[in-house]
C-alpha cells in the first residue's frame, strides 16, 4: 500500500512541477501525509504514546489518624470535585510559584519547603471542599508515587509523603519530611 501512495506522491509532484496547477498539490500532500502518519509525530494517531517515559508520578490526598506514617487515601474528587490530574497540576503550579519567589528551581526545594507548599495546597483543598458543602478530615497528607520501569521488565512504585496537615503535629523535628519508601511490584 505504501508503494501505491508513493507512486501517487511522485506522479502528483511531477504533474505539479510540470503544469504548475495547484490541483496537483492536493494528491501530493494527502499521499505524503498517509505515508508519514505511522512514523512521524504530527501525523501519528497517538503521538502521546509514541515515546513513553520510563517513569511517571501521580499524587493523591490521604488521611492519617494517630500516626502520620500510617495513612489511607481519600476520594478527593467526592469532597472537592478535583480530579487526580488537577491535584498534580495544582501541586506543580504551587511548587513552581513558591520556588520562583525564593529564586530557586523547583527541584532545589528543601523538604521543609516542600512540606510548607503541601500544607498550603491541603488548606486550599479544605477551602474548596467547604465551598462545595463538604468537609475534609483534619489530618491530611499529600502523597507522591513514582512508577518506574525496572531493568527486568517490571515496575517499581516509590511513595513519598510531601507534606502533612496539620504540619506542627505531624512531623517530628528530628525526622525528615520526604522519605521515599520503595515497594517493588
Amino acid at each position: 500500500m505504501d508503494g501505491l501512495f508513493g507512486l501517487i506522491a511522485v506522479v502528483s509532484l511531477i504533474g505539479w512541477i510540470a503544469t504548475r496547477y495547484s490541483i496537483w498539490c492536493l494528491p501530493f500532500i494527502v499521499s505524503l501525509a498517509i505515508l508519514a502518519e505511522d512514523d512521524f509525530y504530527p501525523l501519528s494517531y497517538f503521538p502521546m504514546y509514541s515515546d513513553p517515559n520510563e517513569s511517571e508520578n501521580y499524587l493523591y490526598v490521604a488521611e492519617w489518624k494517630d500516626d502520620p506514617a500510617t495513612y489511607e487515601p481519600i476520594p478527593i474528587h467526592q469532597f472537592t470535585g478535583l480530579s487526580a490530574p488537577k491535584v498534580k497540576k495544582m501541586w506543580k503550579s504551587y511548587r513552581r510559584d513558591f520556588a520562583d519567589d525564593l529564586h530557586k528551581k523547583d527541584t532545589q526545594l528543601t523538604p521543609a519547603e516542600t512540606n510548607e507548599i503541601a500544607g498550603i495546597l491541603l488548606k486550599e483543598f479544605s477551602k474548596v471542599a467547604n465551598n462545595k458543602g463538604s468537609q475534609l478530615p483534619d489530618h491530611l497528607a499529600l502523597v507522591e508515587v513514582w512508577i518506574e520501569a525496572t531493568e527486568k521488565g517490571g515496575w517499581t512504585e516509590t511513595t513519598t509523603v510531601l507534606g502533612y496537615l496539620p504540619a506542627e503535629k505531624a512531623v517530628p523535628q528530628d525526622k525528615p519530611i520526604a522519605e521515599p519508601a520503595a515497594a517493588g511490584l
